[in-house]
């Protein structure tokens, strides 16, 4: 497990955060994802498989109240193509929590009626752009600030 003390420390030690990224998993990642939205008391389902008119995987969904934020983590440093390859990841997860959306109507177990689905992107790093076809990008440093203040953001 990620331990985010020992990242703070060996960044305010003046190791650059491309550098620590590049020792952590994928794996790794959305478990750190995971253990945040659990702290802020979601319910969380992670790696979710389903079919509808085809297979479909949500990396991380978790439900609190009426909101139900399904999540797609995208660990990459940085890079040239990097906002048109952002945009084709938010295309992708649109279509997956739509899809999600039809599959969870009549889930005995997971009730979404009166719930709002929010498809959200995390990243490692802060994006140039943070919001994309009413999907938005979230660094994952400030995902706690988001989770906290939700209700501001969507």
């Amino acid at each position: 497990m990620i331990d985010l003390n020992k990242i703070k420390q060996r960044i305010l030690q003046g190791e650059q955060i491309e550098e620590i990224i590049e020792e952590i998993d994928w794996k790794e990642f959305e478990e750190l994802i995971t253990e945040i939205l659990k702290n802020h008391d979601f319910k969380v389902y992670q790696n979710f498989r389903f079919k509808t008119r085809r297979r479909y995987e949500i990396d991380i969904f978790g439900i609190k109240g009426n909101s139900i934020l399904t999540i797609d983590c995208k660990q990459w440093g940085r890079g040239r193509y990097k906002k048109s390859s952002l945009k084709n990841a938010v295309d992708s997860q649109k279509e997956r929590t739509e899809e999600l959306k039809k599959f969870l109507k009549n889930n005995l177990i997971i009730k979404t009626q009166g719930k709002k689905l929010i498809p959200l992107i995390i990243t490692w790093l802060e994006e140039d752009l943070t919001e994309y076809d009413k999907t938005l990008i979230v660094p994952i440093w400030k995902l706690n600030e988001f989770l906290l203040n939700m209700s501001d953001y969507v």
